[in-house]
């Protein structure tokens, strides 16, 4: 389905990690990936590199979906428009930190989630960062510099397509160079060069062309644990977050995922990695006390399989958020 390299990350990590050990003043280490999108066919597409954190402090008060931090001007450290991702770093109640919630309101020194993070046990002194989503833009170039397959005659059908998730299935986009309608446009055909694309989610790109095509994406390394929000017996596009070294038995995903006790992949909720073929490999998690573990559905062991940057996790039971744990490698970075 995809092929993804990682280039110098890897490099990157270790030699950040003794940078860090040696200077406390640091950044967090930075790179690229690149992904193939093969030709005629779906590819499946996380974002595991990210935009930089543009706020982070402490939470001065807490009401219900409103959060105050008397130290900062949203008004002025936020552009208009933009979305941006909260995430909860440290808090009181540790099951809370990697909440990750989409901000679009904000006013002076407050902000609003969509959730009640109140209710949830999110208290005063917890702390938290923002960074904004990346946009369509932001990943294909304003120009489309990845070179996606354009159409000339503004017609969805010949371009090749970006499928983003919407929580009820997907919103298609594409890019036109046709003179005086040139940019990215919704499948309805409004503009759409600053869609978000949350980098919690994964995205599907139909590729119609007939050469497979090299997208490089630029950003930061993520390197705290992340929540993703898993819908009730629906399949879940979602990102791995983490551009290298994550696999299945280190990524904590089976804590919060539904196991089988008989051993029965149907039992189990099921994560979907592409092969590169064009199909899907499947895994699931057993809690069995004579075979525990992860294993993929022919019921070879998978622990050690590395996990794809972009995945799809069937939910069979209730809407959960499930944690994604950086690997250790991360932890001093």
């Amino acid at each position: 389905m995809k092929n993804t390299t990682i280039t110098t990350l890897a490099a990157l990590l270790i030699g950040s990690a003794s940078a860090f050990a040696q200077d406390s003043a640091f950044t967090k280490p930075a790179g690229f990936v690149s992904h193939t999108l093969k030709a005629g066919q779906f590819n499946l597409v996380g974002l595991t590199l990210h935009q930089p954190v543009v706020v982070s402090g402490e939470l001065d008060d807490v009401n219900g979906q409103v959060l105050g931090d008397d130290e900062v001007n949203f008004g002025t450290s936020l552009e208009a428009g933009k979305t941006y991702i909260l995430e909860i770093t440290e808090a009181s109640d540790s099951t809370l930190v990697g909440t990750i919630q989409e901000v679009t309101v904000w006013n002076n020194n407050e902000m609003t989630t969509p959730q009640d993070l109140d209710a949830q046990g999110l208290v005063s002194g917890d702390k938290y960062q923002l960074r904004a989503a990346a946009t369509i833009s932001d990943v294909f170039g304003a120009a489309n510099s990845a070179g996606l397959l354009p159409t000339d005659e503004f017609k969805a059908d010949e371009a090749d397509l970006i499928y983003v998730p919407n929580g009820a299935g997907f919103d298609t986009y594409f890019y036109s160079d046709l003179t005086g309608a040139t940019g990215w446009f919704k499948s309805d055909f409004s503009p759409a060069d600053n869609t978000p694309i949350p980098y919690m989610d994964s995205i599907l790109i139909l590729r119609r062309a007939a050469t497979d095509l090299k997208l490089v994406v630029t950003g930061s390394v993520k390197t705290v644990a992340a929540t993703l929000a898993l819908g009730a017996g629906q399949f879940n596009y979602v990102s791995a977050t983490f551009p290298v070294g994550s696999t299945l038995g280190n990524s904590g995903l089976e804590a919060n995922l539904t196991a089988t006790d008989e051993f029965k992949a149907d039992e189990a909720d099921i994560v979907y990695m592409p092969n590169g073929t064009g199909g899907y490999d499947t895994y699931f998690y057993s809690n069995l006390a004579t075979a525990p573990g992860w294993f993929k559905s022919d019921f070879s062991p998978a622990t050690n399989v590395e996990i794809k940057p972009g995945i799809i996790i069937l939910r069979r039971g209730a809407a959960v958020n499930a944690t994604v744990n950086p690997p250790s490698t991360y932890n001093n970075l």
